[in-house]
């Protein structure tokens, strides 16, 4: 009976996921928005249709999809490209980073008058940019150049920042709230993190790289590809790793060690139904009933995070010398906030419990709106600098590749 549910749920996701990708492209947005909204509407918040419960038994989709967007990600930082453009990158990601743990940490604590604790944390958390709606939406519209790139660069460096960030922001509070050396430990944990998922993708990549060389049929290519999005994601969830930096990792060594780092490529045969049940999932599990109860805090963290986000982006590109478009509309694309925001969300439930309750509004009620604005800012940043072909797209070519 479960399986018939599941068969049954997944059909909807599929088909009406779908029809809202293709009825937002009417009106001239991402298809990915038209996802999130159908989830939205067939989510408990509204209609009911995909109950939690079905949510989490089709996590698996939502880690393959993951796994397979930060493989992309990694495969995209090829170093020969990017030598041009990585002081920018480093540059862009500090300072956006900074920007935006500053501008929430002022206003959740000298507007809204919370505690010093929870304005710290809320400040780490502003910091973490989800890659999956960034990396979909330049599929989609077939962006390439140096704002793309820049871009890749920034959201895949942007997550082992903001871990270590969020430790050293721990740690704090955990002094400030009860003393002792429980600070030194969650300093060492996020490094522990970082360095951990950094060892094994590149191992995976190494061990990729390998099994590559034995096969020339892109269907097999596609069979291992997918293989080792699964096998670093469920590595990284055994050691308590990041599934996105071990992924990204291992799609940043194949890309430039392997001999056809283009190998990548084969992900387009199936990524648009597995973007299209990812994305439903991420708008089923976003929650109206929390945005509703907590609109006031939340409205002035997601508009403290976007000026925090947009100006730090924007200085930091001029430190860094990039292009006037990059520093002009770079930081519009960064609004997107889901799963790395989830994994810290958890991590302040099981280290500060007491300071969990507001936090969690917060921040959930910040991921419903962001997930939806997130994708309409990558567009308008990506049109904007002239990257992405609008011209070009046809339905049938969502997904293509952008080399």
């Amino acid at each position: 009976m479960i399986i018939y549910q599941q068969s049954l749920g997944l059909a909807v996701i599929l088909l009406f996921g779908l029809l809202g990708g293709r009825l937002v492209r009417r009106i001239k947005m991402p298809m990915v928005v038209g996802y999130i909204l159908i989830g939205l509407v067939l989510s408990p918040s509204l209609l009911h249709v995909i109950p939690a419960q079905l949510n989490k038994e089709l996590e698996i989709v939502k880690i393959l999809g993951l796994g397979m967007i930060a493989l992309m990600i990694g495969g995209e930082l090829e170093l020969k490209r990017l030598k041009k453009i990585a002081k920018s990158v480093v540059w862009i990601t500090i300072v956006q980073i900074l920007g935006a743990f500053i501008v929430v940490f002022v206003a959740m604590f000298y507007i809204l008058r919370l505690p010093l604790t929870i304005s710290l944390l809320l400040g780490a958390m502003a910091t973490a940019t989800a890659p999956a709606s960034p990396v979909a939406v330049i599929r989609e519209y077939k962006a390439k150049g140096t704002f793309t790139s820049t871009l890749l660069g920034v959201v895949a460096l942007d997550d082992a920042v903001c871990i270590i960030l969020f430790g050293v922001v721990s740690a704090l509070v955990a002094i400030l709230l009860k003393g002792g050396n429980l600070g030194i430990l969650a300093i060492s944990e996020p490094l522990k993190e970082i360095f951990g998922s950094a060892g094994i993708g590149f191992l995976s990549g190494l061990v990729l790289i390998f099994v590559l060389r034995f096969l020339n049929e892109r269907n097999q290519k596609l069979v291992v590809l997918l293989g080792f999005a699964l096998l670093n994601s469920g590595i990284a969830y055994m050691f308590h790793f990041s599934p996105l930096l071990i992924n990204m990792i291992t799609g940043f060594t194949v890309a430039n060690l392997h001999t056809q780092p283009e190998v990548f490529q084969c992900f387009e045969d199936v990524e648009l139904p597995i973007y299209v049940v990812f994305f439903t999932l991420a708008g089923a599990s976003l929650h109206l009933d929390v945005l509703a109860a907590n609109w006031f805090p939340a409205v002035i963290y997601i508009l403290a995070r976007g000026i925090g986000k947009v100006s730090g982006a924007f200085l930091g590109a001029r430190l860094g010398n990039a292009d006037k478009i990059v520093q002009k509309y770079l930081g519009f694309a960064m609004f997107s906030k889901a799963g790395v925001t989830i994994g810290l969300l958890l991590l302040v439930q099981g280290r500060f419990p007491e300071l969990a309750l507001m936090i969690t509004a917060i921040e959930l009620a910040a991921v419903t709106v962001c997930e939806l604005v997130g994708p309409l800012g990558t567009r308008f940043a990506l049109i904007s600098s002239g990257e992405a072909n609008v011209q070009k797209i046809k339905f049938k070519s969502h997904g293509m590749n952008m080399n």
